[in-house]
């Protein structure tokens, strides 16, 4: 079911913004595994899918200094490459696009489309290669493609300009909190997908335009 919340009237978007993980992609058990990697090289023991759910949504940088205690002796961009290269061998192992997804791009094929994540480009492009949805994608920005991420709202701005789209009739899909204030951040209305990796609760705090129960329902939104 979807739903208008916020009573926004403009029903007819030409650019989609789609955030990665957790909206397009459920990437929870790959993202956990690589984490316990690193953990376990430092002698931590392994944190719940659950644990690292919590802690996703602002890139590795971030996950990193939330799932791996202080370490005098050892800097922050020396875990976060450890990281990467564990994550980088086990990207899709277990990563699958979520239910309807597929279905809601092809229905929308007509429409201009890009990701806005917070992982970096290069995984997130592989990310979409394997599961074979790149191309319906003209452009692909992650945490690293510009010098801020989300919610900075230049990450929006910049991507409507590059893409030469109309700001009036572009829209942010996520489910998480950094996705809506960066919609907010731009002036743009947002949908919030319920089955990602924010429960219903945290959704709400932020107020999204619409809610959508399944990724089929995006269509009769857009």
């Amino acid at each position: 079911m979807a739903r208008n919340i916020n009573g926004y009237k403009n029903m007819s978007f030409d650019f989609l913004i789609f955030d990665l993980d957790g909206t397009l992609v459920n990437s929870q058990e790959d993202l956990t595994f690589s984490v316990n990697c690193v953990r376990k090289d430092y002698g931590f023991e392994e944190l719940s899918v659950e644990q690292v759910r919590s802690y996703l949504g602002s890139g590795m940088n971030a996950l990193m200094r939330k799932t791996v205690p202080d370490i005098s002796s050892v800097s922050l961009q020396e875990i976060v490459e450890k990281f990467k290269f564990y994550y980088g061998q086990h990207l899709t192992d277990k990563t699958v696009l979520f239910e309807g997804v597929e279905e809601m791009l092809r229905a929308l094929k007509s429409k201009k489309k890009a990701i806005l994540s917070n992982k970096a480009e290069k995984f997130s492009c592989e990310i979409l290669k394997r599961l074979n949805i790149f191309d319906y994608f003209i452009k692909v920005w992650g945490g690293d493609s510009i010098d801020v991420k989300k919610p900075d709202p230049r990450t929006v701005l910049d991507l409507i300009k590059l893409t030469k789209s109309d700001i009036s009739k572009t829209v942010m899909i996520g489910d998480s909190a950094n996705d809506f204030l960066v919609a907010k951040s731009a002036g743009i209305p947002s949908i919030a997908v319920l089955y990602g990796f924010s429960d219903k609760h945290q959704i709400k705090q932020h107020n999204p335009d619409f809610v959508v129960e399944t990724a089929r329902d995006i269509v009769d939104i857009v």
